[in-house]
């Protein structure tokens, strides 16, 4: 009985795939790490510790990266992948931790300041403004994600506390020169869209 106790505290659990350390799951599930459809096992702690200096190598990381780029190009392997990440968002345990998850690190002030940066950085390719264009533009096309999108924005509008923290940050925002700028440069590339012009055309006129 005192052994297996021992052996229990020198193990732990990683996934199956990318080997970073990941809950026990008994059942295939979506590692948060590497959002791949895998399992959990149980590994020596010692190895745990190689496999995060593993991890630290940018030639490692490359091929786990280029594996999994290569599996998304696979149809069968991504409609698999929607349809486990759809299941496991119907969680409400679930949701609730990756939401808490991804709130912990905007509450560090050096990591918000980071983000903001890399993010202002990336908005600065041409190349990348075109595929986020393109990937909302083909998004909002499909019927069901528009009726998904307007009814979140009518239950966010029902609740005071998110219109006041809207219009603060919104009031906040247009009192800076540069946002206008960005904003007023924006409004006139899409008058230059003919299809834009001409849903607006059609939404004035009703």
């Amino acid at each position: 009985m005192e052994q297996n106790k021992q052996n229990k505290k020198m193990t732990s659990c990683v996934c199956a795939k990318c080997q970073k350390p990941w809950r026990h799951s008994s059942t295939p599930a979506i590692c948060p790490v590497c959002n791949q459809v895998s399992f959990a096992i149980a590994v020596p702690e010692e190895s745990v510790a190689a496999m995060k200096k593993q991890w630290q190598g940018p030639e490692h990381r490359a091929k786990v990266s280029a594996a999994m780029k290569k599996q998304w190009q696979d149809p069968e392997y991504r409609a698999k992948m929607s349809a486990a990440m759809k299941k496991q968002w119907q969680d409400p345990e679930y949701r609730a931790k990756v939401s808490a998850a991804m709130k912990k690190p905007w509450q560090d002030p050096e990591y918000r300041a980071k983000m903001s940066a890399a993010m202002k950085k990336q908005w600065q390719d041409p190349e990348y403004q075109a595929k986020v264009r393109a990937a909302r533009k083909k998004q909002w096309q499909d019927p069901e994600y528009q009726a998904k999108v307007r009814a979140t924005r009518k239950k966010r509008w029902q609740d005071l506390d998110y219109q006041t923290r809207l219009s603060a940050a919104m009031k906040k925002l247009w009192k800076d020169p540069e946002y206008r700028a960005k904003m007023s440069a924006a409004r006139k590339e899409r008058w230059q869209d003919p299809e834009y012009r001409a849903k607006m055309s059609a939404a004035h006129s009703k």
